[in-house]
């Protein structure tokens, strides 16, 4: 294993204790705060899958070149604190979990479908010492009984965390290429969707390259208002 691989590994025995969200001792996620996560119910966009009032078949969020897009929770507490967890303290627990709670609220695509794992740009891999949506990717995989391609790359660029709809538009304008073959129908999977330039981008890489429907799966969406339930 190499050495970051293994600093990653010991930082998961040393933090990996407790819910990532509360605190409490226990697993990563303990069961009342996976009862808080807001569930986005059926009062949704039937194309992107954006919590609104009323169901509708599209609407201003849709992202480009996704034909289905699909979130099990709204990106708000305690979301942000387990995404947090898993991406920036390396819980890597915790995708298994993501995973688990994206099956629950979600069905299994489509009969020949692949999952794609949403790649990251090297530096960010090499820093964090995995890809959060290829380790939610792997599992939803197990649990639906479909299969994965890493089939993407992503070049280097600066990091979207606080950007607008429009710089986030540029900065992964270009930014993915596709690695040899890629499926048909290919979903991707990442685990936030906040303006949706990101799989937007790997979307028109996949088509570029010859897949015919790209739809995707997260775990959360940033929404700007709308319904939902607690999972509790």
């Amino acid at each position: 294993m190499p050495p970051g691989r293994i600093g990653t590994a010991l930082l998961d025995v040393l933090i990996g204790d407790g819910c990532a969200a509360c605190r409490m001792p226990g697993p990563p996620l303990c069961a009342d705060c996976t009862a808080l996560m807001p569930v986005i119910d059926g009062h949704a966009c039937r194309r992107c899958g954006h919590p609104w009032p009323d169901a509708r078949d599209a609407c201003p969020q849709c992202i480009a070149g996704v034909a289905q897009a699909r979130q099990a929770v709204r990106y708000e507490s305690p979301v942000p604190e387990a995404v947090r967890a898993l991406k920036d303290s390396r819980r890597r627990a915790l995708a298994d979990l993501i995973a688990v709670i994206m099956a629950a609220h979600m069905a299994g695509p489509a009969h020949g479908a692949v999952l794609v794992p949403v790649p990251l740009a090297p530096a960010r891999h090499a820093d964090r010492g995995f890809n959060q949506a290829d380790l939610i990717a792997r599992q939803l995989g197990r649990l639906w009984g479909v299969p994965v391609h890493d089939c993407l790359m992503r070049h280097d660029g600066p990091s979207q965390r606080g950007s607008g709809a429009g710089a986030r538009r540029a900065q992964v304008a270009g930014a993915f290429h596709a690695l040899g073959r890629v499926p048909l129908h290919a979903v991707l999977v990442d685990d936030v969707v906040t303006t949706g330039a990101t799989l937007s981008a790997a979307a028109r890489a996949l088509r570029a390259a010859g897949c015919a429907r790209v739809g995707a799966v997260s775990l959360a969406r940033v929404v700007l208002g709308g319904a939902g339930t607690r999972v509790g």
